[in-house]
């Protein structure tokens, strides 16, 4: 690129992937209609739509393709939009009428396509809840949009009953996992969980899923229009202090996700598969791992359960072109005896997602795939839930180690002095990254504070949302990450990935009334890419450590969840404190942790 400015907001360089045309676009496909240009450059994403009319549009010629795969229950394109609208009678017919609310807190699996697509046809947002929230949480979530269905599973119903006294909630929906499981595979999984699921009072106002779909079965059938900037899906991020955070996701800015990937170069088709086994509480997961799929006509595969330790197996079993996990999915896969001579030529695009891939993982994943057939690197991206998932991609042509790509076609992307968000930075110069364009969210629900610290508008009306993140961007337009401002942790809770906050626990240690100061670091665990936290403590007084770490040790044991509790404490004079502000020195306590690892501490 000729006549650079310096800066990348201005020169916008990641643009010269996208000058080259959409490859591998099949001319048979009915969405080609939304991918009218043939460079993403200045194109606009269909207009107009409900996320429900798009996959409809583009998916009511095939009816007899497959549209789902549950446990090898193969669902067809007609199959699932008479599920969808079986579902969408039976919200009309219980009262929830367009921008009413629908509390959805389910795994991966048919029934949550139905849930979200049939509350969207009608205008009803889904507010999708992680099935692991505890009571408070669920009233928090519940009082903020005051539903009159709450969509469960049975498993979780327990606290759900709890949660749902004296609230809106008048029908609770019971869905069990083997409710759309082949027969002979439901009767093997109720033999096998014989006794863990609790036992249910049915009645008026708390009914089985397929007694819900009976009884709108009279109800008239409604579908609303589209409306521009109205709320149609919530998730839940986690905040570093309080209760999580509501962010408010559009029709628009959902199929501008979708529309998006097609001009990054992955040769997508009709029927090709797409496994997720990722929670549909996380936005990648309903955005990423289901709309987009859908919208472009390929076989998403549900799994209900997130385990790296099985990935492989399920890899194996159903062959997908396209998959998404985090690091450890593709570490444990390119370990387990099952890969061993086994072809992958079929593999397309593996997804990593939710933090950052180690350089030498990367390298040994990447030449493990070529050695077993498969042409396409991994592919990493970074994204978080007020982004509407995905910011910057990896595309077949833009691929290089230690980056996290390229922004997708509705994204802007900037780097900013962390004091000074007025003062844009140079190439290769590290600061906070801010994202803009059309597809951050609308804001926090009910939390006009919180979104006017998270997004502001420039001076030229657009809108920008800080990330707390640190990146850099190379002068041919790479989006490098290299830490947080806010620090968040990716971990494993008991198969499951999550976040720690390490201000949670740094907020009880601070009671203690011989702590002077604390921050918590994280490094990851041995022979992981999960992260574990460490806790460099500044002491009052000169108490002996063993004996401060005894009673710390505890505090938190009694305070603390246990995945976001230290693993280790160390004691030192002063917090490390960085030299052009002065503040504390993450990076430097990081690689403290780290040193403390390699001591066997």
């Amino acid at each position: 690129m000729n006549n650079k400015t310096g800066y990348p907001s201005i020169d916008r360089p990641w643009e010269e992937f996208y000058k080259y045309g959409i490859p591998n676009k099949p001319d048979d496909m009915p969405w080609k209609k939304y991918l009218v240009d043939d460079t993403a450059i200045g194109a606009k994403p269909p207009q107009g739509l409900t996320m429900y009319q798009l996959i409809y549009d583009v998916n009511k010629g095939y009816p007899d393709q497959i549209a789902l795969n549950y446990f090898d229950k193969k669902t067809t394109f007609a199959e699932m939009f008479q599920h969808i609208d079986e579902c969408a009678r039976a919200l009309t017919a219980a009262g929830v009428k367009e921008d009413d609310y629908v509390m959805v807190s389910l795994v991966d699996m048919p029934e949550v396509v139905y849930s979200f697509y049939g509350a969207n046809k009608i205008g009803a947002a889904v507010n999708l809840i992680d099935p692991r929230s505890d009571v408070v949480t669920l009233q928090h979530y519940i009082n903020q949009v005051k539903p009159k269905v709450f969509i469960t599973l049975d498993l979780n119903y327990p606290l759900v009953k709890k949660a749902i006294v004296g609230t809106s909630v008048e029908k609770v929906v019971i869905v069990r996992i083997d409710d759309s499981m082949p027969a002979a595979i439901s009767l093997g999984y109720k033999l096998k969980s014989r006794g863990q699921h609790p036992k249910i009072e049915y009645g008026d106002g708390v009914l089985k899923y397929s007694d819900f779909i009976a009884a709108g079965a009279g109800a008239p059938e409604v579908e609303a229009d589209y409306e521009e900037n109205a709320c149609r899906i919530i998730v839940h991020t986690g905040g570093t202090t309080g209760l999580p955070k509501s962010v408010m996701i559009s029709d628009q800015i959902t199929n501008n996700v979708a529309w998006s990937y097609g001009y990054i170069g992955f040769p997508i088709k009709r029927q090709q598969v797409w496994y997720n086994e990722l929670p549909p509480f996380i936005i990648y997961s309903m955005m990423i791992s289901v709309h987009l799929p859908l919208f472009y006509g390929v076989t998403v595969v549900l799994n209900p359960e997130f385990s790296v330790e099985k990935f492989a197996k399920n890899f194996k079993k159903y062959k997908p072109n396209y998959a998404g996990g985090v690091t450890e999915h593709w570490r444990q896969l390119i370990r387990s005896p099952l890969m061993k001579d086994f072809d992958m030529s079929f593999l397309i695009a593996a997804v990593i997602g939710g933090d950052a891939c180690p350089r030498e993982d990367e390298i040994e994943i990447n030449e493990f795939f070529k050695a077993h057939g498969c042409k396409y690197p991994v592919i990493k991206g970074y994204g978080m839930s007020e982004t509407s998932a995905t910011v910057t991609t990896e595309t077949c042509t833009a691929n290089r180690y230690k980056t996290v790509g390229i922004p997708l076609p509705v994204h802007d992307i900037k780097i900013v002095d962390p004091d000074d968000t007025n003062k844009e930075l140079k190439y290769g110069q590290i600061g906070e990254l801010l994202v803009g364009g059309p597809n951050i969210m609308l804001g926090y629900l009910d939390d006009q504070e919180a979104t006017d610290e998270m997004i502001f508008t420039d001076e030229k009306g657009e809108r920008w949302l800080r990330t707390s993140d640190l990146a850099k961007i190379s002068e041919d337009g790479f989006l490098t990450h290299k830490g947080r401002l806010r620090r968040i942790y990716i971990t494993d809770n008991a198969g499951t990935g999550a976040k720690i906050f390490p201000s949670v626990p740094e907020k009880e240690i601070l009671r203690h009334e011989d702590v002077d100061a604390v921050c918590c670091a994280g490094r990851l665990k041995k022979d992981s890419t999960f992260y574990e936290i460490v806790a460099f403590v500044v002491k009052k007084n000169d108490r002996p450590d063993d004996e401060l770490t005894e009673e710390l040790v505890k505090l938190c044991q009694e305070k603390v969840p246990g995945y976001m509790q230290p693993v280790a404490f160390e004691y030192i004079e002063a917090l490390p404190l960085t030299e052009t502000n002065g503040k504390v020195d993450f990076v430097r306590l990081e690689e403290r942790a780290r040193e403390l690892q390699l001591a066997d501490i």
